[in-house]
Order: structure tokens, then C-alpha cells, then sequence
């Protein structure tokens, strides 16, 4: 029998925003704001993606601008650690 070597290769990145904060009803906290363009590119996801986990309620919406939803920092921090746990466990 031949032997099979797997090699697994996890990547992280880390993204830093200065981003301007606000109050977040749903944390009850003054939290960082991401817009969806941005959320989505710190998801590796789409803008559908993001929209999909803002009707979810996977993420915080703060209704400061009109037309824009602005999504609060810590739901995406939230939200990114457990779709990566997720993932990692479907490579396992």
C-alpha cells in the first residue's frame, strides 16, 4: 500500500480599519461602522452575501444614513469568526 501525505495550508488576514463609530442598538455598544462594499470585501464574500446575513440577523444594521445600511463592527467580527469555523470544519 502506498502512503498519502495531506497537506493542509490555512491562511488568515488581518484587515485594520479606522473606522468612524456609533451607537448599535443591538450590541448596546459605541461600535466601529463598516459599510456593505466594505463588509464584503472583509467577508471575502459578495455584497448579496452581506445582504444575506443583514436579513439573517447575522449582522447588526445601523440606520444612520439614508439608503446606505451602515453594519456594525462587532456583528462582523462575530459573524466572520463563526463562517470561518464553519469552513474549517467542512476541510476536516
Amino acid at each position: 500500500m502506498k502512503k498519502r501525505t495531506q497537506i493542509s495550508i490555512r491562511t488568515r488576514r488581518t484587515i485594520v480599519v479606522d473606522a468612524p463609530r456609533l451607537h448599535c442598538p443591538s450590541c448596546g455598544a459605541e461600535v466601529p461602522i463598516v459599510s456593505p462594499e466594505n463588509a464584503a470585501e472583509m467577508m471575502a464574500t459578495s455584497e448579496a452575501g452581506v445582504r444575506q446575513l443583514l436579513s439573517n440577523g447575522e449582522l447588526h444594521v445601523i440606520d444612520e444614513s439614508p439608503g446606505i445600511p451602515l453594519i456594525c463592527g462587532n456583528s462582523l467580527t462575530e459573524a466572520s469568526s463563526q463562517n470561518e469555523i464553519e469552513i474549517e470544519g467542512e476541510r476536516q
